[in-house]
């Protein structure tokens, strides 16, 4: 008579595979559930920062234009501090 606690290899694959599959889809199921990331609420920014990051922008266009397809380097001082945020965004990409 067979011992009925041994397992076999193959049993032992198998109910790890199984584990393995319904850990996935339940992972899969509460990531689907999961409310999507709010998005950032929009900032009000101040017309002289405005102003101001609409001419780095002109400035970066104008480089852009002018490299032909090559890299371009625009300086520009940070004389304006209370814009420090508003071009922290431009220049990352977040806006």
């Amino acid at each position: 008579m067979p011992n009925p606690r041994r397992m076999s290899r193959r049993a032992w694959v198998l109910t790890w595979a199984g584990l393995c599959v319904a850990g996935l889809t339940a992972t899969a199921w509460l990531q689907a559930a999961a409310s999507p990331p709010e998005a950032r609420p929009e900032r009000r920014i101040k017309a002289e920062c405005r102003e101001y990051i609409a001419e780095i922008e002109g400035r970066i266009h104008v480089a852009k234009s002018n490299s032909e397809g090559e890299g371009a380097i625009v300086a520009f001082s940070r004389d304006r501090t209370d814009c420090a945020e508003e071009l922290d965004d431009l220049l990352r990409g977040d806006r």
